[in-house]
């Protein structure tokens, strides 16, 4: 029994994540769940607790919207269209809805959980050449990608793959993001700024992910 228990107290976890993503800004559709570009990425977790999990992730991912998707008139009328590649790196903590014990090699695993934290990302610098031109695909100005941060909140499933070290998760999460130039409406020249003003971009990321899980646990606390 010692030495099952050993083999199986998994409690790390390392792996791919592979879904897409999409924003919510002022071009294109207002639909939050909507994506449309691929997004890829690695993931880490140390599991403190069957309920809590620290984790960080590394993700690339492409945000593409088009007013000619929109269901609004007057953006379909503007035709304004953008592409925006993403490198975001962020840190966090997950919240197990039910009991996730990785040490326990023959219980079925199963919860819904949430995670939030903090990411910083690095997007290109968009603006549009005029705002009169249509249709018209943002431009990148700077060759230097632009950082700032965003805040994500994360709903998701996982459960293990049988008797195995493998897991699988599914999730959505909408990043807030401190950033209101996502799509390239407001640039450092204010006459080529347009949109509301007064909210700042979203950006949201779902797919599935497997990890594999590794390590002792340190102690029989939990």
């Amino acid at each position: 029994m010692l030495v099952t228990q050993t083999l199986w107290a998994q409690y790390n976890e390392l792996g791919l994540f592979v879904g897409g993503a999409n924003a919510v800004t002022d071009i294109g559709k207002a639909v939050y769940v909507n994506p449309n570009k691929w997004a890829i990425g690695i993931l880490y977790k140390r599991n403190l607790h069957t309920r809590l999990s620290f984790r960080a992730d590394l993700k690339y991912l492409t945000l593409w919207d088009n007013d000619a998707q929109s269901d609004i008139v007057a953006r379909q009328n503007r035709g304004f269209s953008f592409e925006n590649e993403v490198i975001e790196i962020g840190a966090g903590i997950e919240y197990n809805f039910l009991d996730f014990d990785t040490h326990q090699p023959f219980d079925v695993l199963f919860t819904p959980y949430f995670h939030t934290g903090i990411y910083y990302f690095e997007q290109n610098y968009l603006q549009f050449q005029n705002l009169t031109t249509t249709p018209q695909t943002a431009l990148i100005s700077k060759k230097e990608p632009i950082g700032t941060w965003a805040i994500p909140f994360t709903l998701g499933i996982k459960t293990r793959l049988g008797n195995t070290r493998f897991l699988l998760g599914a999730e959505v999460s909408a990043r807030y993001t401190f950033s209101n130039n996502l799509e390239g409406s407001k640039p450092n020249d204010s006459s080529k700024r347009f949109g509301n003003f007064n909210n700042n971009d979203w950006y949201f990321v779902s797919g599935l992910y497997i990890t594999y899980t590794f390590g002792q646990k340190p102690c029989d606390c939990f």
